[in-house]
């Protein structure tokens, strides 16, 4: 990965979870200590889920196994074993939202030429 892509990166931070930020707040400033308890472990949980998305973000940017699993401490085999499930659904999301953005862009394609051949007639038409 070039410098340059590293900096376009960090110019757009990901967007915090309303849910995550809420029990972030909680664990940190509840004056209840098993409401801040609480709170923690749902923050443990969004923070699995946060986990498996930076997973399947570093992958699609080629990443290996072998690398993620040293980043998060462990072995190749067993970061493939935690995660590739996530990352197969995040790949499918992604084709999903690809296949859509195509239709949508088809569509709107059509309907673009629809109404430019609509024009043109009625063009014609006043000319005549």
């Amino acid at each position: 990965m070039s410098n340059s892509e590293q900096h376009d990166k960090t110019e757009r931070p990901r967007k915090i979870p309303a849910l995550m930020t809420a029990a972030w707040e909680a664990t940190t400033s509840d004056p209840d200590p098993l409401a801040a308890l609480g709170a923690s472990r749902a923050l443990a949980g969004l923070l699995s889920t946060w986990e498996a998305q930076l997973v399947g973000e570093a992958v699609a940017e080629g990443a290996t196994w072998e690398v993620i699993g040293g980043t998060v401490g462990v072995t190749r085999q067993a970061a493939w074993e935690r995660f590739h499930g996530d990352v197969h659904e995040f790949r499918q999301s992604v084709k999903s939202d690809i296949h859509a953005l195509r239709d949508r862009h088809r569509e709107e394609m059509l309907a673009l030429t629809e109404s430019i051949k609509v024009a043109a007639k009625k063009r014609r038409r006043s000319d005549h």
